[in-house]
C-alpha cells in the first residue's frame, strides 16, 4: 500500500505496543504519591492565603486606603484621613505597622461610603445611583452555547456592582452550579434552588384552577406532596449570604436539572399556567425585587425552561460571544 505524501499517516497508525509502553515512563510509586500529596497541600495553603478557608468557605480580601479613594469613594486621600481622624466612631482600618497602609473590609467601606454620602458634597456621587420606588433591575446573561463566558461575565458584573455599593442578588439557574461555587454557596438538593419557586407558582395556579373546576362541578386536579411542600417555602428561605457583604445567592446544583423534566409535566396538566412568568412573579410576591438593587441571572447553555424563565424575567439581556 502506497502512502500519499500529501496526507501522511497519523502517528498512532500501526503503533508498536512495546514501544508505546516504553514511552510511558516508570509507573507511579508510593513516594511519587507522597510528592503529589505534598503539592496538593501546598496548593491548599496557597488558596487559603488568597481567601479560601481550610473548611471550604471563602473570605473577601481587604482594601487599602489608596484603592478606596482611587476606585470606591471619590475623595482625596488626605481628606479621607482627616475625616477618619475627626470621626473616631468610623472604621479606622488596620495596619501591620504604625506607619503602614490602612486596610478596610468591604463592610467598613460601605459604612464609610454611607457617611460621605450623608455628610459630603451633594454634587459628588458617593452613593450609587438608585431610582426611588423602582424594583430591582434583573440582568440575564445567556447564550445557548457553552464555554463563552456566561458565568464569568455574570460573576464579574455582580462583583463590580457590589464594589460600587449596590445590593446584589445572584441567581444560579445552571445545574452545573459554577456560579454557586464562585460565591462559596452550599446547596444540598433542589429544594435550596429556584425549583421550589417554580413549583410554588404552579401550585398557586393549580389552587385557583381547582376552585374554578369546583365551581363548574368538575373534579379538582391533585396537589401532590411536592407542590404542598413548595407552598411552604418563601423566596427569602432560599437566599444565602456569601463572603461578599452585599452579594446574596440563590444557588444551584445537579438536581436542579429535574425542573427541565417536571415543568413540561405541569404544563401538560394545566395549559393555562404561565410558566414563563413563574420566576418573575415568585420573586415579586416574595418581596425580593424590593430588597435588592440588581439581580443577575446565570442561565444554562441551552434553551430550556429555566433559561426561558430567566429571559422572560430579565430587564437587560447580555449575550457573551466567543472570540472569532
Amino acid at each position: 500500500m502506497k502512502t500519499d505524501t500529501q496526507f501522511p499517516l497519523p502517528p498512532y497508525f500501526n503503533i508498536n505496543p512495546d514501544t508505546a509502553l516504553a514511552a510511558l515512563g516508570d509507573p507511579t510509586s508510593t513516594a511519587d504519591f507522597g510528592k503529589i500529596a505534598s503539592n496538593c497541600n501546598a496548593g491548599r495553603i496557597d488558596l487559603t492565603s488568597r481567601g479560601l478557608e481550610t473548611e471550604g468557605t471563602r473570605r473577601l480580601r481587604q482594601f487599602s486606603t489608596w484603592e478606596i479613594t482611587r476606585y470606591l469613594i471619590p475623595v482625596a486621600p488626605g481628606h479621607f484621613r482627616r475625616v477618619l481622624k475627626q470621626n473616631p466612631d468610623l472604621p479606622q482600618g488596620r495596619s501591620e505597622t504604625s506607619a503602614g497602609a490602612k486596610w478596610f473590609t468591604l463592610d467598613e467601606v460601605q459604612r464609610l461610603r454611607a457617611f460621605f454620602g450623608a455628610q459630603g458634597f451633594k454634587s459628588k456621587g458617593y452613593l450609587p445611583y438608585r431610582p426611588k420606588n423602582q424594583p430591582a433591575k434583573m440582568v440575564a446573561v445567556a447564550n445557548f452555547k457553552g464555554g463563552v463566558g456566561k458565568t464569568s461575565t455574570a460573576a464579574h458584573l455582580a462583583m463590580s456592582a457590589a464594589l460600587d455599593g449596590y445590593k446584589v442578588l445572584v441567581i444560579d439557574l445552571d445545574s452545573q452550579g459554577s456560579m454557586t461555587s464562585i460565591f462559596g454557596g452550599k446547596v444540598q438538593d433542589e429544594w435550596q434552588t429556584v425549583f421550589p419557586l417554580l413549583a410554588r407558582h404552579y401550585a398557586q395556579h393549580l389552587r385557583q384552577e381547582n376552585q374554578s373546576r369546583v365551581d363548574r362541578g368538575e373534579a379538582p386536579l391533585p396537589l401532590d406532596e411536592t407542590l404542598t411542600e413548595a407552598l411552604e417555602i418563601a423566596p427569602r428561605d432560599l437566599v444565602q449570604n456569601t463572603h461578599w457583604p452585599n452579594i446574596d445567592l440563590i444557588g444551584a446544583q445537579l438536581n436542579l436539572y429535574w425542573a427541565e423534566f417536571q415543568i413540561p409535566v405541569w404544563r401538560m396538566a394545566a395549559r393555562g399556567w404561565k410558566l414563563w412568568d413563574a420566576l418573575t412573579q415568585s420573586l415579586e410576591a416574595g418581596g425580593i425585587l424590593d430588597e435588592y438593587d440588581v439581580i443577575f441571572l446565570d442561565t444554562p447553555p441551552a434553551l430550556g425552561y429555566l433559561t426561558i424563565n430567566g429571559l422572560a424575567a430579565a430587564d437587560i439581556l447580555l449575550v457573551p460571544l466567543g472570540a472569532l
